[in-house]
């Protein structure tokens, strides 16, 4: 048979006609179709059923959430917890120290006693001693004039009875006098012992006040070192919690850092806003008790003025009188004086000016505020560090001014006033107990317009604050 055109010998037989074509496409499209069926089931099929969370676990992630609200209010009360313990930590710093100044200035008042009685003992002693040796000399010089026997002898003598009279009447005088002496003597040994025994109660009271003292700068040693402790531990724990802060809002360390910052800040405002607003009554309570002074002191001379009028007026008129009853011509009155003029006084004014009326407060306010910037040191009394008493004494005595490096004492030494009688250069005091100026603890110095200058506390040094920046004051003083 013979092999068709177009064949490949060895090969199978495909036609390559029309029908031989049509069968190629029909088989190749059956295949696609059956592809495509087979890729499009899937999106065909019957959606999964949503994912539905129970009751349960929706309150437990409610749960959560509000835990974690509280953990961070929670923490974030902690660190405002630690900024206040500090605050608490620097006063009782503060009140062991001023303490410590108290313990000081009663151990020096307790030396300067016993001074006083040594010399008053040894005093006593040196006149007793005196007292002493006359009556020897009475007795070493009747002794000598021979006792009884030499009574005798005026009997004997020439002159007779009047020479005994005579000689009696010299031994009774030497005799009173003799007794006068012991009377002296005996009141004196009981003055010289009494002087003694007030030595050595005061030595004895030295002693106690020497220990006291010691005790009083262990105190404010611990205090301090409890203060620097809690410094650096509040600190780290201040870290830590930011760090938790952090974690729960799902923030970095810096911005967690920064809104507690922030916060703090605001707190901060808020305080100052509120100091301010008392300072602010404060200046116009003090500028409306000034106005009210003024006033009364512009009434009562123009009182005493009419009255002095009144009174020359009615000398003037008896003098007419007089003179028209003796019928002659009436003295001309005389030319009033020349008003001197008024020296003119500067009050302190209370918007901040530092003009106090008096000369001292200025030099005072000038000294205080020339150490603005220098450390608080407990105990200390300048050059270059200070505590409260330290610096208001030092302010004081450039204005010439004693006053004791002790809070309380300095209470006790100057003029007490009110709140509302402020001026420049008065000092202000902080009491434990308001009813109690025993309990002073720190002493500030007023500048006008609610502002002071103090040293703070272990931490702030020698700085410009308002006078409600921290509690309340309790008490107020002028020196």
């Amino acid at each position: 048979m013979r092999t068709p055109s177009g064949a490949t010998s060895g090969s199978r037989v495909v036609g390559t006609g029309k029908t031989g074509r049509v069968l190629l496409s029909g088989v190749l499209a059956v295949c696609l179709a059956g592809s495509v069926a087979l890729t499009t089931v899937p999106a065909q099929a019957d959606p999964q059923p949503p994912v539905i969370p129970s009751q349960s676990q929706v309150d437990a992630a409610k749960k959560a959430a509000a835990d974690k609200a509280a953990q961070v209010a929670a923490i974030e009360q902690r660190l405002a917890g630690a900024n206040a313990r500090l605050e608490q930590l620097g006063r009782q710093a503060g009140i062991a120290a001023e303490k410590y100044n108290g313990a000081l200035y009663r151990l020096q008042q307790a030396k300067t006693e016993a001074a006083a009685a040594a010399a008053r003992a040894k005093k006593a002693a040196q006149t007793l001693a005196e007292q002493r040796r006359q009556i020897g000399r009475f007795a070493a010089a009747s002794y000598q004039g021979g006792g009884d026997v030499a009574q005798l002898a005026p009997l004997l003598s020439a002159d007779g009875p009047q020479a005994l009279l005579d000689s009696a009447g010299a031994a009774r005088s030497v005799s009173q006098a003799m007794q006068g002496s012991y009377l002296r003597f005996t009141a004196t040994q009981v003055v010289s012992n009494a002087f003694k025994v007030q030595a050595d109660q005061a030595v004895s009271k030295v002693q106690a006040a020497t220990d006291d003292a010691a005790a009083a700068k262990k105190a404010a040693e611990a205090a301090e070192a409890n203060q620097a402790s809690a410094v650096a531990a509040i600190g780290a724990e201040r870290k830590q919690q930011i760090g938790l802060l952090a974690s729960l809002r799902n923030t970095s360390y810096q911005v967690a850092d920064q809104r507690q910052r922030g916060l703090e800040e605001l707190a901060r405002q808020r305080a100052a806003a509120l100091a301010a607003k008392k300072a602010e009554e404060l200046r116009k309570r003090i500028a409306a008790k000034e106005a009210a002074e003024r006033a009364q002191a512009a009434a009562a001379r123009a009182e005493a003025e009419a009255a002095a009028a009144a009174a020359q007026a009615r000398k003037e008129r008896e003098e007419r009188e007089e003179a028209a009853r003796r019928g002659t011509n009436p003295p001309k009155p005389p030319k009033p004086p020349k008003k001197k003029p008024k020296p003119r006084i500067e009050r302190p004014g209370n918007g901040g000016g530092n003009t106090p009326s008096r000369r001292g407060a200025a030099a005072a306010i000038a000294f205080a505020l020339s150490q603005l910037g220098e450390p608080y040191v407990w105990a200390a009394a300048g050059p270059d560090a200070w505590d409260c008493s330290g610096l208001t004494m030092k302010a004081w005595k450039k204005a010439g001014v004693d006053l004791p490096h002790y809070s309380v004492a300095q209470y006790e030494q100057v003029r007490h006033i009110s709140e509302d009688e402020l001026r420049p250069g008065d000092l202000i005091f902080w009491a434990e107990n308001a009813n109690d100026p025993g309990t002073i603890f720190h002493v500030a110095m007023y500048l006008g317009g609610g502002r002071m200058v103090h040293a703070p506390r272990t931490g702030r040094p020698v700085t410009i604050d308002s006078v409600y920046y921290w509690e309340d004051p309790d008490f107020f003083g002028r020196p």
